[in-house]
């Protein structure tokens, strides 16, 4: 017969008590049976380890994670959702989107003397880049620059610091110049395709006529900037061909000094025109040389060596000979003599040479900025309206529904972190 302690027997178990002199039960159990069924099922559990004041504890930690597992779970999900929603649904204000599309296009004709053009560095002129315009422009729109310049057309601060939005999305206008330049970026969105080169700008306000008045601006700024980006690179290309205009010039003006020196030291406005003469001179000389030495030879064969006669032709000849070979001295000689007819005419030619490309070096400098000039009169980029500024019917944001669901599901990731991270950490305790 199995004997019960009297510590089992007083314990009391989880459940109703029953007493000896209970009644029966529902189904006719004797009260007396089903205490001491219950008695044994007790007297069974304690025999296992840990039972009895542990397996209270056990228990009574139990409860206390079930409901620190609950509280986690209102003050991590439950609060911050039931506090978007009461936010997105009642306090939030409505966020209306104008939108509008444009590109930016060039002409493509080709200038007279566009090789020229290009090989003298100036092809920018003949052919515009259309493709880094548009980046330039998109880069504009979210530059401080277009702040300052729709400044005195549009109160910014005003439109996005309306008192009629909610706290959480308007604009301070306490905050500094850079803070409100990131609110700026945020409510004013262009994207370029990259493909088709068109823009895409949206603009958020919390008024429909805010945003289309704000896109409009935005757009008629966008165009002057084009037109001063032009007329700068234009303004550029026309100085640099001033410039080179210039630099020929200087170099023609020096060419010319130094063929007017050549022609003072040497006394001779063309040394061409006096090697001429000289050889015209010499020529001369020469025949009445030859005529001289044909009277020389004539006389000799018929007088006396020592005959008066003799001697005056030989004189003749004499001078004549060394006036040739003076002469011809003049025209050239060896040893490279700088004073010669030839080197005067080797120098003038080299001046005259340089002269005349310094001349030609004017002329196309000249030619291209006339080209230059001519082309700034031209509109080579603009803009092409694909889109003028939308008039948004209904509120795009915020997305209620949506953010709701997002801070849902957000909440419900970092509640399920915390609790795996706790219970990882008492498992590693015990």
């Amino acid at each position: 017969m199995v004997k019960i302690s009297p510590e089992i027997a007083g314990e009391k178990l989880p459940g109703p008590q029953l007493q000896a002199g209970a009644p029966d039960g529902a189904f006719g159990v004797p009260a007396v049976v089903r205490l001491t069924i219950r008695r044994f099922a007790a007297m069974a559990v304690s025999a296992r380890p840990g039972f009895g004041r542990r397996a209270i504890v056990a228990q009574d930690a139990e409860e206390d994670d079930r409901g620190l597992f609950w509280r986690s779970f209102i003050i991590l999900v439950v609060l911050p959702v039931a506090a978007s929603f009461v936010y997105f649904q009642f306090l939030a204000s409505d966020q209306f989107i104008s939108e509008m599309r444009f590109a930016v296009r060039g002409a493509t004709e080709t200038l007279p003397g566009g090789d020229a053009l290009a090989s003298s560095g100036l092809g920018a002129l003949a052919s515009l880049n259309t493709n880094q315009d548009v980046f330039l422009v998109a880069d504009y729109i979210r530059s401080p620059t277009i702040i300052d310049d729709l400044a005195p057309e549009i109160d910014l601060r005003a439109i996005f610091s309306s008192p009629g939005a909610d706290f959480l999305a308007r604009f301070d206008p306490a905050q500094s110049r850079e803070d409100f330049l990131r609110y700026w970026r945020r409510a004013v969105v262009p994207e370029v395709e990259i493909v088709s080169g068109i823009v895409t700008v949206r603009v958020k306000t919390f008024a429909r006529a805010d945003s289309v008045r704000l896109a409009a601006a935005i757009r008629a700024r966008c165009d002057i900037v084009v037109n001063q980006l032009l007329d700068g690179m234009r303004r550029d290309l026309t100085e640099r061909g001033e410039a080179e205009v210039k630099a020929a010039m200087d170099k023609l003006a020096a060419g010319r000094a130094r063929l007017e020196q050549f022609r003072n030291v040497r006394m001779a406005i063309d040394p061409l025109d006096d090697a001429h003469s000289l050889s015209e001179t010499v020529a001369e000389l020469r025949r009445d040389l030859i005529e001289v030495e044909v009277k020389l030879t004539s006389a000799r064969r018929g007088l006396d060596a020592n005959a008066l006669q003799i001697k005056i032709l030989e004189s003749d000849h004499d001078i004549l000979s060394a006036h040739v070979a003076a002469l011809e001295a003049r025209i050239t000689a060896g040893g490279g003599d700088p004073t010669t007819a030839s080197a005067a005419l080797a120098d003038y030619d080299r001046l005259e040479v340089d002269k005349n490309i310094a001349e030609k070096r004017v002329e196309v400098a000249e030619k291209l900025l006339e080209n230059a000039r001519e082309d700034a009169n031209r509109h080579h980029i603009y803009l092409v309206s694909i889109e003028d500024p939308t008039t948004p019917e209904s509120s795009l944001f915020p997305r209620r529904g949506f953010s709701i669901l997002m801070i849902f599901i957000g909440a419900l990731t970092i509640w399920s972190v915390v609790c795996l991270t706790v219970a990882g950490v008492r498992d590693h305790a015990r």
